[in-house]
């Protein structure tokens, strides 16, 4: 009876853990799409005494004088992890506890920042 039982409830573990892979695999395709139809950035030549302004304004509170990280994470070798398009799309649309600053910051400040972060190695 005990083994008849185990097998029941091992094969419903199974089970639901199909259906969490399919859930999860469903969200997953629905961001890829979402990224894929997001406007590409814009090709825009960086201006590195802007961008540092644009920095200070409005991302060294949470980010650090050095890019060190407070609040917000070490931005200091962020380039090798990231390229300026997904930099890019995080500032402009924000991510975890970052707000998206497509609203506060012009489009070429936001390509500016990214392609500078982009360079930080």
């Amino acid at each position: 009876m005990y083994k008849w039982i185990m097998s029941i409830l091992l094969g419903m573990a199974c089970i639901a853990g199909i259906i969490v892979l399919f859930m999860k695999v469903g969200e997953h395709q629905a961001q890829t799409k979402q990224e894929a139809s997001a406007p590409a950035m814009p090709d825009t030549p960086l201006n590195s005494q802007a961008t540092e302004a644009t920095y200070k304004q409005s991302c060294i509170a949470c980010h650090g004088n050095d890019l060190e990280g407070k609040i917000g994470p070490n931005l200091q070798k962020i380039g090798g992890k990231m390229t300026d398009q997904q930099l890019y799309k995080i500032v402009q649309n924000g991510r975890g506890g970052m707000p998206a600053f497509k609203s506060t910051l012009k489009d070429e400040e936001i390509v500016n920042l990214a392609k500078w972060l982009a360079e930080k190695k």
